[in-house]
Formats: C-alpha cells, sequence, structure tokens
C-alpha cells in the first residue's frame, strides 16, 4: 500500500505469479469492504488523487479523506495478519 521499493521486487517467473496471486488477493479483500472503505483505497491507490480531490468527490473534508483512508488500510492490513495466523 505504500511505496514500492523495487529493490525487493521478485522479476522471476515465479515472483511475477506470486505478485499476481497477492495483488488479486488484495483487490479481492478491498471488493468486499463497505463504502466509502472500499472507494478511498480505489481513488488514493489505483486513481493516485489526493485527500483534498478524494474529500472533495465525496463532500467532505481532505482530513476526512486522510482518516478514512488510514481507517480503510489498518482494516485491510488486519485482515491479512489475521488470515496469516
Amino acid at each position: 500500500l505504500d511505496e514500492i521499493n523495487f529493490a525487493e521486487v521478485d522479476f522471476s517467473t515465479e515472483g511475477q505469479v506470486i505478485q499476481t496471486a497477492q495483488k488479486a488477493d488484495l483487490l479481492k479483500r478491498i471488493h468486499a469492504f463497505d463504502e466509502p472503505f472500499r472507494e478511498i483505497l480505489y481513488l488514493r491507490i489505483f486513481g493516485e488523487l489526493s485527500f483534498r480531490e478524494i474529500g472533495e468527490i465525496f463532500g467532505k473534508t481532505e482530513n476526512w479523506a486522510r482518516v478514512t483512508f488510514y481507517r480503510s488500510k489498518e482494516k485491510l492490513r488486519k485482515g491479512i495478519e489475521k488470515d496469516e495466523e
């Protein structure tokens, strides 16, 4: 969810398959979220919109967008950690 460290990216075929599966799992998890959590993650990560722009789309403040994104990211992280146990 944060910046990609290309030094850690595995460009081998096996590594690419694993990364593709991880991306698919991540998208599946995000898709299962309720609004506005799902949309904020999509807009911020894939749409590369600023928090100000996201706030404007929802008719909310930039701070609301920032806090809601953080909560969405934490919910996603906790779900992944729970499944890894």
